[in-house]
């Protein structure tokens, strides 16, 4: 594609995930009245693609998939796992957790939570995204971006590929290479998530998800989810406040983790690991600055992930809904300054990430005074 010869888009999207690929569906079906836009959504691999990082799809999440009519397709297909029976495990070792699905007392008011694989629904938003119109392009891996002085950005891709755009959206994870070589995000990422898949049938884990706060990763935490084939996602994040070196990640899931007496239990002898330890960086607590002239960031390239739980899925598809909503009032308005676009920051950090903050603080006083997290278990006896 020739970007001088070409119509220019829109809006151009970096990543697909499920930040991207949200922001690209909201653009591409219309919302709250609004048009539909003209949306390029570039992911750099080739889906089916993985992102290794947790599998839990929490309420507000399921709720945007639903009203993308994604949910009900991966349900319809089996390819979801309820993960609310379950429970959580103390830094001193106290234990609120059901044994199983069948005994698990279900609360109608818990929030949903669901184990979904990222591998399956990262691609279902993202192909949902282009049946209502936005264009997938896949294997168009970000070299640079320029903004011209007519307005109109130019993404060029590694493979000699360009496109164009009036808006730009970066939604390439918390490395960020769009808003970073941009300058609109300055830092790197501050935690780090592990993950790694057993397969189903040979693992002593029957519930839903349970997560663990062991002294030797705290604030961060061990999670294990259970998949609607009975694979189990086991992971570990690492976050910012505690005494746990990111770098070292990779050997305190060896030596702590998979060496833990309550892991060790869950998995059994038989445990058959269906992939070695992966590793994705994890960018918390939002970024000061997530906008420039025609330009937004969404999900982990915005550090759009809370601070104490890692959660980031959800708030990144909430930040990209909010992106959405202010790029189709820009178009309405003509008006795509600097400030327009800065109205999407003041929203999401309206929505979420003022408690941000608040989180960060929780995360290191659990870390201090661990058997803070004993009392929930101790009021349930």
């Amino acid at each position: 594609m020739n970007a001088a010869d070409a119509q220019p888009y829109d809006i151009i999207i970096v990543g697909a995930g499920p930040a991207g690929a949200t922001a690209a569906y909201y653009l591409a079906h219309g919302l709250n009245g609004f048009p539909k836009k003209r949306v390029a959504l570039l992911e750099r691999a080739t889906f089916p693609r993985d992102k290794f990082c947790g599998d839990a799809w929490c309420e507000p999440a399921l709720d945007l998939l639903e009203e993308m009519g994604v949910l009900q397709k991966l349900e319809a297909q089996g390819l979801t796992q309820d993960c609310t029976s379950g429970g959580f495990i103390s830094p001193s070792g106290e234990s609120y957790v059901s044994a199983s699905d069948e005994g698990a007392v279900v609360n109608e008011d818990m929030p949903r939570c669901y184990a979904i694989k990222r591998i399956i629904c990262d691609e279902a938003i993202a192909r949902r995204a282009a049946e209502v119109g936005a264009e997938l392009i896949e294997n168009a891996a970000y070299k640079e971006s320029t903004l011209g002085s007519d307005e109109i950005w130019t993404v060029q891709c590694l493979d000699g590929r360009s496109f164009r755009g009036k808006m730009l959206i970066a939604a390439d994870g918390a490395a960020s290479n769009v808003a970073r070589s941009l300058g609109v995000v300055t830092t790197a990422p501050q935690g780090v998530a592990s993950r790694q898949y057993i397969k189903g049938g040979t693992h002593n884990f029957k519930s839903g998800g349970v997560l663990m706060y062991p002294m030797y990763v705290m604030p961060g935490y061990v999670a294990l989810f259970r998949h609607y084939n009975d694979d189990i996602d086991l992971g570990a994040y690492l976050i910012p406040g505690g005494g746990a070196v990111l770098e070292d990640l990779l050997s305190i899931y060896q030596n702590q983790v998979l060496e833990d007496p309550m892991i060790k239990r869950i998995l059994g002898p038989r445990a058959e690991f269906l992939e070695r330890v992966r590793v994705a960086s994890l960018r918390t607590g939002g970024v000061e600055r997530s906008t420039a002239k025609q330009f937004m960031a969404v999900g982990d390239a915005a550090g759009q992930t809370d601070p104490l739980t890692g959660e980031g899925i959800h708030t990144g598809m909430i930040g990209a809904k909010l992106a959405a909503q202010t790029i189709h009032e820009m178009f309405a308005r003509s008006d795509f300054s600097e400030q327009a676009s800065a109205l999407y920051h003041k929203r999401w950090m309206k929505e979420f990430g003022r408690d941000f903050p608040i989180s960060a603080a929780s995360g290191v006083l659990t870390y201090k005074a661990p058997f803070i997290l004993d009392a929930p278990i101790l009021n349930q006896n």
